[in-house]
C-alpha cells in the first residue's frame, strides 16, 4: 500500500511485514520492548517474505532502491503493480492454508457421500439365508416367488418340477436294481454298482443344469444359458437311455424289464415298469421344458453367435486379468 507522508516510517505495526533480524538487527526485529528478540514466533512467515522480496529484487543494490529488505512496503516511488506483488507475497501464507482448507472441507464432504451411499446399499443388500432342501439342514437359498422375474416363473417352475422328477426316477431305478439282485439274478449286483453310481446324478442334475438356468432368469446372463443348454441337452439324452433300458447299462427300462419277465422274475419286470414309467415320463417333459426355454431366449434376440460373442469377451477378459496379474 502507500504510505501517509506523515506517517512514521518505521510505524508499529512493521512487525506483519518486517524481517528476520538478520536484516535490521534487534533493534527493529519487534516493536515491543518487553518481549526478548530472540523469541520469534512467525520466524517461518517472515523468512518467507524475505526471500519473496529478495528474489524480486526489492531491498537490493541491482534494484537501484533502498536496501532496506521491508522499503518496497512504505516507499511511495515504487509502482502500483510492485505494491500488490509484495501484498500478495506477504498473504501468500494464509492463502495458501484457506486453498489446503477448501480441499480438505471438498475431500472431507466427498467421503461423507461416499459412506452415505455404501451405508444405503448396505441396507438394501438382503443376507439370504438358506432356505433348501429343508429348514431343518439347509444348504442354499431356492425362492422362486422372491428371485425369479414374474413372467418367468412358470418355466422356472415347470424346471424344478423336472429337477424333482428325475431324482424320483434315480430313486426308483435303484430300487429296480436292488430287485434284480434279490430276485437272485447274477447280473444283479453289477447292476446295483451302477445303479449307486448314478445316485451322483442327485447333485449333478442341481448343480449342472437347474442352477444354471435359475441365475440365467434371475440375473439374465447369456453365459448360465449356454451351460444350461449343454448340460440339458445330456441330461434328456441319459434319460431317454435309461427309459429304453439298455443292457449292461443298469438302467431299469424297457428291455429290462421284457428280460425280467422272461426269466421268471415278475417282482423285479414289476420295478422296472415304474422305472420306465418314470424314465419315460421325465424324458418327455424335459424335452418340453428343453424347446420352450429355447423358444423364450430365441424371443429375446439370443442365439448361438451372441452365446459364442460374449463367452468369446469372458475368456479375453480373463486372459487379460490373469496376464494383468
Amino acid at each position: 500500500r502507500i504510505s501517509h507522508p506523515f506517517e512514521p516510517k518505521y510505524p508499529a505495526r512493521a512487525h506483519s511485514v518486517s524481517p528476520p533480524s538478520r536484516h535490521w538487527g534487534p533493534k527493529y526485529a519487534f516493536m515491543n520492548p518487553f518481549q526478548p528478540a530472540t523469541y520469534d514466533p512467525l520466524h517461518r512467515s517472515r523468512e518467507k517474505d524475505s526471500f519473496v522480496l529478495e528474489k524480486e529484487g526489492y531491498g537490493t543494490k541491482s534494484s537501484g532502491g533502498d536496501p532496506n529488505p521491508a522499503s518496497g512496503f512504505h516507499s511511495t516511488d515504487a509502482p502500483a503493480g510492485q505494491l500488490r506483488g509484495e501484498a500478495r507475497s506477504s498473504a501468500g501464507h494464509s492463502y495458501n492454508l484457506t486453498e489446503r482448507e477448501k480441499r480438505l472441507v471438498e475431500r472431507e464432504r466427498e467421503l461423507s457421500r461416499r459412506e452415505a451411499e455404501l451405508g444405503l446399499a448396505a441396507k438394501e443388500i438382503k443376507y439370504m439365508k438358506p432356505n433348501w432342501p429343508s429348514k431343518h439342514y439347509p444348504l442354499e437359498y431356492h425362492d422362486i416367488d422372491e428371485e425369479i422375474p414374474v413372467g418367468k416363473q412358470a418355466i422356472v417352475k415347470r424346471l424344478y418340477m423336472n429337477l424333482l422328477m428325475s431324482w424320483g426316477s434315480l430313486l426308483l431305478n435303484w430300487i429296480a436294481m436292488l430287485g434284480i439282485w434279490f430276485s437272485g439274478d447274477q447280473s444283479g449286483p453289477s447292476y446295483t454298482l451302477w445303479g449307486t453310481m448314478y445316485l451322483i446324478g442327485v447333485p449333478g442334475a442341481w448343480k449342472l443344469w437347474y442352477r444354471p438356468i435359475y441365475f440365467a432368469y434371475r440375473d439374465k446372463t447369456t453365459l448360465r444359458y449356454f451351460c444350461f443348454l449343454l448340460s440339458f441337452a445330456f441330461h434328456c439324452f441319459f434319460v431317454v437311455i435309461m427309459a429304453l433300458g439298455l443292457p449292461n447299462m443298469a438302467a431299469g427300462g424297457l428291455m429290462t424289464m421284457i428280460q425280467q419277465f422272461a426269466v421268471g422274475h415278475p417282482v423285479a419286470a414289476f420295478l422296472c415298469f415304474l422305472s420306465m414309467l418314470a424314465w419315460g415320463t421325465t424324458a418327455g417333459l424335459s424335452f418340453l421344458n428343453f424347446k420352450k426355454v429355447q423358444n423364450e431366449w430365441g424371443k429375446d434376440g439370443v442365439d448361438v453367435q451372441s452365446i459364442t460373442e460374449q463367452l468369446r469377451a469372458e475368456v479375453k477378459s480373463s486372459i487379460i486379468a490373469e496376464l494383468a496379474n
